[in-house]
């Protein structure tokens, strides 16, 4: 069978790993797969994908359908303008987060999620099988360049304008986020500063993925600026990041206890991924929720089958009552509603949280099986209470902290998450954990 999907969509390098006629081929099939109707079709700033964008547009018409052209897009727009105009599916042309040489597609159904791990592979057996032909008559493709007002406009509805205004730093990463992120702030009532909000291929102020690294310098803003906080979006609007009023980049497990407490959910099922901190686990449990994992990049997926109220990863929030999509542009206009009714909310939530966590992305390609077996030695001695194989390897210690070892499905890197209740703690952790990758180095493939 072809493997085309990663996490997120197919993503590539462009002209090498991934290439215009590869990815017509997916949204032909798809097209084909999926039946005549009319279809979404949005990108981001990057060279690549307007014309993989043309490249997609060219394979739903040459199957016979029609085609909404939402241009330059964030991909939760794309999503929205997908379930709102009745779309079959929808085309979020985008690399996300990945560096600036990554071209990309996200693939939407009907409901604006994007497509579940049986239907990846269901169009993974198609593209297998040449029995596609053309349909004889071409689609047609319309421009919808009011898909960005009509969803702001409805985001908005969905939250009062703010009484106490706050003053936040919005750092866009260059991306289409720009176009929308800085308008909802501010038809919330707010004062916005934009940073970073004129989209550019280039990527010139910091890589599209927000980290505590990429972000020093606009941290290094925010005191300067004299906001109360600031957001940080990645290259498609569907991440969210927050920066304290101090310069210090928020933990992503804060932001999502912010958001659990600002959504107000009470009962039923929150979904988070096998690499989300204990904290988030805690805090729903807290509040009545039954905490469900789930592999990363398909949180939405389990959300809709057990009918959730809530999912989320690290940056990334799914508010059902909103959409099945992951939306950071939902989730600041959720979060900044939620601290402009209690500024010090910020600040008691950080205190309370005493896990501690971090990221590593090794860019080391790494045999899984080498690797499970050096780290199930290597961390025996610290006591291992259970193995997890969700998602890569999770090993959880016998003190509640624990480490889980992930090769990236959208670039070649292997990701360590540690988590502890102290720093000495998680120091340890990070420094065994890159010994392990390190030496399970995977000889075949160069970076």
């Amino acid at each position: 069978m072809v493997k085309a999907f990663g996490t997120a969509g197919v993503r590539g390098v462009f002209n090498s790993t991934q290439t215009p006629e590869q990815v017509y081929r997916l949204a032909e099939t798809i097209a084909f797969a999926s039946g005549r109707g009319r279809y979404g079709v949005g990108w981001d700033g990057r060279k690549t994908s307007a014309l993989l964008a043309k490249t997609v547009l060219a394979a739903i018409s040459a199957a016979g359908s029609d085609a909404n052209v939402f241009g330059l897009v964030p991909t939760p727009v794309l999503a929205y303008g997908t379930r709102s105009r009745s779309c079959v599916a929808g085309f979020a042309v985008t690399a996300s987060h990945n560096p600036p040489e990554f071209s990309g597609v996200k693939v939407f159904n009907r409901d604006g999620m994007e497509l579940p791990k049986s239907d990846e592979e269901r169009i993974e057996r198609a593209m297998a099988v040449e029995v596609m032909k053309a349909r004889g008559t071409f689609g047609e493709l319309v421009p919808d360049e009011g898909v960005i007002d009509d969803y702001v406009g409805a985001v908005t509805s969905r939250y009062p304008r703010v009484a106490q205004p706050l003053r936040i730093a919005v750092d866009c990463a260059s991306g289409p986020g720009g176009l929308v992120t800085p308008l909802v702030m501010k038809a919330l009532g707010h004062q916005v500063v934009p940073v970073n909000a004129q989209v550019s291929w280039r990527f010139p102020a910091r890589p599209p993925e927000p980290t505590a690294t990429s972000l020093v310098d606009f941290a290094a803003m925010v005191p300067p600026l004299g906001v109360d906080f600031g957001f940080a979006h990645d290259g498609d609007a569907d991440r969210l990041v927050m920066v304290d009023a101090m310069g210090n980049v928020v933990p992503d497990s804060i932001l999502t206890v912010l958001a659990l407490r600002g959504l107000g959910v009470a009962d039923g099922t929150a979904v988070i991924s096998e690499n989300s901190s204990n904290a988030v686990a805690d805090e729903a449990e807290k509040l009545g929720l039954k905490v469900l994992r789930s592999r990363v990049g398909k949180t939405f997926a389990v959300l809709a089958g057990e009918g959730g109220v809530f999912a989320a990863e690290p940056s990334k929030v799914v508010d059902p009552k909103w959409g099945l999509w992951e939306d950071g542009i939902n989730a600041s206009a959720l979060i900044a509603t939620l601290l402009s009714s209690d500024p010090g909310l910020l600040g008691s939530v950080t205190r309370e949280v005493k896990w501690k966590y971090r990221q590593m992305n090794l860019r080391v390609p790494v045999r899984m099986d080498f690797l499970a077996a050096e780290a199930k030695e290597a961390f025996k001695r610290l006591g291992i209470s259970e193995e997890r194989t969700l998602d890569g390897l999770k090993l959880v210690l016998e003190d509640g902290s624990w480490v889980m070892f992930r090769p990236s499905g959208t670039e070649p890197i292997t990701r360590l998450y540690c988590e502890s209740r102290d720093v000495q703690g998680l120091d340890m952790l990070v420094q065994l954990g890159t010994q392990c990758v390190q030496s399970s180095r995977d000889s075949r493939v160069t970076v």
